[in-house]
C-alpha cells in the first residue's frame, strides 16, 4: 500500500470514528430529552391521580351523610367522573391493570355502587344503615389510596422519587415478598388490602362561582376618577402620597385603577371606588402573632375599607400568613357568596393581602324568603347517622351561580367528625353537605 492510500484509509477511519461519536452523543442527548419528557408526563399524571383520589375520598364521605336523592345523584355523577380520571392517570404510572388489579376494581365499582344507591333513592327508597356502613368502608379504602399516592407525590416534589424506579419497584414488590424500597411498601400493602374490600351488591365549596357573572354591586355605581381611587388606596395603606405610584388599569368583569406602593399592589374599582384587592410579596418568617390578634386586625381593616357587617367564618395559615374568610351578615342570614379574604402576617401582625372579588360580584340587597320549613324540620331532615348540634340561617351559592336560603345545621358523626348540612329553608331539601376540617393552621371546609 502506497503512502497516499494509507493517508486515505486513515482519513476514512477517522471520519467513521468521528461520525459514530457524533451519533452516540446525539443519541444520548435524544434519549435524555425523551426521558425528561416521560418524567414530566408521569409527574403530571401522579399529581392528577392524587387530586382525583382526594376528591373520591371527599365524595364518599359526603355520600354517607346525605339524606336526599338529589344530593346523592350529584355525588354519584361526580364520583364516576373522579374514578374515571383516577383510572386514566393510574394507567400512565403502571404497566397494566394486572399489577394493580384490585385498585382498578375498587375505582370501577365505587362509582357504580353510588349510582345504584342513587337509583334506589330515585325510586322512593332510602339508604339503609348497612349501605351507609359500606360507604364508610369504601371511604377507608379511598383514604389509604389517597395517603399512599399522596406520599409518593411528596417524594416526587422533593426529588426522592424516580419514575423509572417507581415502575420497577411496584412490579417487584407485587411479585416478591421482599420489599426493596421502604417508602413504597404502603402502596403494595394498600393493593393487598383491596382484596378484602366488600362485595358490592347493586344493579349494574362555596366559591369560584363568579366568572360568568357581572357584578351585582357595581351595576348601578358611577365611575370614579383615578384621583378618587388614589385617595382610597392611600387611606387603606396609610401611605405617604409620594410613595404611591400609578400602575395602569385592568379590564374584565371588574375594571380597576391599579397602584403600587413599595412591595404592595392595590386595585380599586372604577365603578364605585371600592377596594378590590391588596397584594404584597411579603412572606411571614415566624409566627409571633396569635389568631385572636390577627382576627382583630383583619376586622378593623375591613371597617377601615368601608366593609361593614362582616362575620369571620374560616381561616387557614400558610407560610406565616393567616388568611381569614369573612361573609356578609344580613340580619339573621350569613351570606356566604359575599366573601372577603384578608391575609395577616403573623410575624408582625400587618395586613399583606385582601381580596373582595366575591363580595363585589355577589353583594346586593336581598329579600329574605318566608321560611316554610321550621328549624325543627330542618334538623329532622339530617341523616340519622349524624347528630345535630346547632342550626343557623345562611345564603349559599349553587353551582349554576344562583343562591339558596338554607338552614346551616352543624352536626357530628359517630366518630366525632364535624359536618355541615344545608337544608333549603323553603323546600326542606338537602342542598349541600360540607366536611369541617380542624388543624393547627386553621379551620376549613371541603
Amino acid at each position: 500500500m502506497n503512502k497516499r492510500a494509507k493517508i486515505r484509509l486513515i482519513s476514512f477511519a477517522s471520519a467513521v470514528v468521528i461520525g459514530l461519536t457524533a451519533w452516540g452523543v446525539t443519541s444520548t442527548v435524544t434519549a435524555a430529552k425523551y426521558k425528561h419528557t416521560v418524567d414530566i408526563a408521569n409527574q403530571r399524571a401522579l399529581m392528577r391521580l392524587c387530586e382525583y383520589l382526594d376528591n373520591i375520598e371527599t365524595d364518599l364521605t359526603k355520600a354517607s351523610y346525605v339524606n336526599s336523592g338529589v344530593m346523592l345523584a350529584t355525588l354519584s355523577a361526580d364520583l364516576h367522573k373522579q374514578a374515571t380520571g383516577a383510572k386514566t392517570s393510574l394507567s400512565a404510572l403502571s404497566s397494566g391493570e394486572t399489577q394493580l388489579g384490585n385498585t382498578y376494581k375498587f375505582l370501577s365499582q365505587v362509582g357504580e355502587y353510588t349510582a345504584a344507591l342513587n337509583k334506589k333513592a330515585a325510586a322512593g327508597g332510602e339508604v339503609s344503615a348497612k349501605e351507609r356502613k359500606t360507604l364508610q368502608t369504601l371511604t377507608g379504602f379511598a383514604v389509604k389510596l389517597a395517603d399512599q399516592f399522596g406520599y409518593m407525590n411528596e417524594l416526587m416534589q422533593s426529588d426522592y422519587l424516580s419514575f423509572e424506579d417507581m415502575k420497577s419497584v411496584i412490579t417487584e414488590t407485587e411479585k416478591s415478598s421482599e420489599k426493596q424500597v421502604s417508602y413504597l411498601e404502603g402502596v403494595a400493602d394498600t393493593e393487598e388490602a383491596m382484596v378484602d374490600f366488600p362485595s358490592l351488591i347493586y344493579d349494574g365549596p362555596f366559591s369560584d362561582n363568579i366568572l360568568s357573572k357581572n357584578s351585582a354591586l357595581l351595576a348601578s355605581e358611577k365611575e370614579v376618577t383615578r384621583e378618587n381611587a388614589r385617595q382610597t388606596a392611600l387611606r387603606v395603606l396609610g401611605a405617604n402620597e409620594k410613595n404611591l405610584a400609578d400602575d395602569g388599569e385592568s379590564g374584565g368583569k371588574i375594571p380597576t385603577y391599579n397602584f403600587v406602593c413599595g412591595d404592595f399592589r392595590v386595585s380599586v374599582t372604577k365603578n364605585g371606588g371600592y377596594l378590590l384587592s391588596v397584594l404584597s410579596e411579603r412572606v411571614g418568617s415566624e409566627e409571633k402573632v396569635s389568631f385572636a390578634s390577627a382576627l382583630d386586625t383583619a376586622t378593623r381593616f375591613l371597617a377601615k375599607c368601608g366593609y361593614d357587617n362582616m362575620t369571620s367564618t374560616y381561616y387557614a395559615t400558610e407560610n406565616g400568613v393567616c388568611i381569614i374568610n369573612f361573609a356578609f351578615q344580613d340580619g339573621s342570614w350569613l351570606c356566604y357568596p359575599d366573601l372577603i379574604k384578608v391575609g395577616v402576617d403573623l410575624t408582625d401582625g400587618k395586613i399583606v393581602s385582601f381580596d373582595a372579588s366575591d363580595y363585589i360580584m355577589n353583594h346586593r340587597k336581598r329579600s329574605a324568603p318566608e321560611k316554610t320549613v321550621s328549624v325543627q324540620e330542618a334538623v329532622g331532615a339530617v341523616a340519622q347517622c349524624l347528630s345535630a348540634k346547632s342550626a343557623a340561617l345562611a345564603v349559599i351559592p349553587t353551582p349554576s351561580g344562583n343562591e339558596r336560603h338554607a338552614y346551616e345545621v352543624t352536626c357530628e358523626d359517630e366518630n366525632g367528625k364535624s359536618v355541615l348540612v344545608y337544608i333549603d329553608a323553603q323546600t326542606g331539601e338537602e342542598a349541600d353537605v360540607l366536611i369541617l376540617m380542624f388543624a393547627d393552621g386553621g379551620v376549613l371546609v371541603k
